[in-house]
């Protein structure tokens, strides 16, 4: 694999980041199979890690230190330098610290120390005409011990379903398009459809050049690039994909195992959270309002090498869509490395969907 190869792939992950919605699914395009040092030059630390890994575990790097890549990268990226060099000591310790204190856990990461800054803080803040003194219902007053338990898990989410029409109502419901804008961190303005029929579902960035495309169908999940290069999805691309999908979560929040609930609280508000496993394998939290039932928040963690990449999604604006059934009409997905804001424009359902559009594109014909 040569260094034009792996540029170009580079190239495709910033043009497929570059708004929310189909690109918190489609982050990472597509890298080479096999292991990391197979693919990439100068891996040392982090040999044996999935290729297709590599950038996540870079992207939880910039967004623990709160840099980008060139603090640790020249040009030449494979060029060894001290600050690499550095890096690459940090990652051993940090390995070292959870092997011996935490049975290997991913316990402590970068940013249990950096929490966002280049130089970890070794003194407490000083004071500010801000400050206040501690008292026990501050943000970081102490947690209860134990934590306080919410409802039981099955009326959280039964009521979080009452209020989008109820169980009846959302099996009436065969297929969705939802057609919204997304506004990056940046201020750049993207046109996007998300399609639902079933299990089934599209992400669909318009671009100038064509369609981005992600989807998921009966039997797997797929990227198509605005230039029609396909390729298949990882399985933490899937899992973005139906976590993204208000309709998959909605029908699949019964599914959630290893489920505890709690109260919290929530800005300024106390709300119930329900905490558990998606697919048996995503850690996920749900922030509902105690008196709407209305989901708040989606927390969920997608892993990497080195620790957790944290997605939040929060809901609002909810309203009545035809069909009998409300839906949030504005969301914030926030991650490290920047945030996007979603501003729906129309929800429609049980329109005509075929089935064909969810199986995977052949890739396109090379003159």
């Amino acid at each position: 694999m040569n260094r034009t190869t792996i540029t170009a792939m580079l190239a495709l992950v910033v043009l497929v980041t570059a708004f929310g919605g189909s690109a918190a699914f489609a982050q990472n395009a597509a890298m080479p199979g096999g292991r990391a040092e197979a693919a990439f030059k100068d891996i040392k630390q982090l040999q044996g890690t999935p290729a297709d890994q590599l950038i996540p575990t870079m992207q939880f790097f910039e967004g623990s230190l709160g840099v980008g890549c060139n603090f640790c990268h020249l040009p030449d990226r494979a060029a060894d330098t001290p600050v690499k060099t550095t890096a690459r000591q940090m990652i051993q310790m940090v390995k070292a610290i959870n092997k011996d204190n935490f049975k290997g856990q991913r316990t402590v990461t970068c940013n249990t120390c950096h929490r966002g800054q280049a130089e970890p803080a070794a003194n407490p803040a000083l004071a500010t005409e801000k400050f206040k003194p501690w008292d026990p219902e501050s943000p970081n007053g102490a947690p209860d011990l134990p934590p306080v338990a919410g409802p039981p898990a099955s009326q959280l989410i039964d009521n979080y379903l009452k209020t989008l029409g109820g169980d009846a109502t959302l099996s009436k419901i065969t297929s969705r398009i939802v057609k919204y804008s997304a506004t990056n961190s940046e201020g750049a303005v993207a046109n996007m459809e998300l399609v639902s029929k079933g299990d089934s579902g599209l992400m669909i960035t318009h671009q100038g050049n064509g369609d981005a495309i992600v989807g998921r169908g009966a039997t797997n999940a797929w990227q198509r690039a605005a230039n029609g290069d396909v390729r298949d999805a990882r399985e933490s691309e899937s899992d973005d994909s139906k976590l993204q999908d208000p309709l998959y979560v909605a029908r699949h929040l019964k599914d959630i195992t290893q489920v505890e609930t709690r109260r919290v609280r929530l800005n300024d508000q106390e709300v119930y959270q329900l905490r558990g496993m998606a697919s048996g394998r995503v850690p996920v939290r749900l922030f509902f309002n105690p008196k709407t039932g209305n989901l708040l928040r989606l927390v969920y963690l997608g892993q990497n090498p080195i620790g957790q990449n944290v997605v939040r999604i929060d809901y609002s604006d909810y309203r009545n869509v035809p069909g009998g059934t409300r839906f949030p009409y504005e969301w914030i997905i926030a991650r490290p490395l920047g945030y996007q804001t979603v501003k729906v424009e129309q929800v429609q359902q049980n329109v005509a969907v075929e089935d064909a559009r969810f199986a995977k594109p052949a890739p396109p014909a090379r003159q």
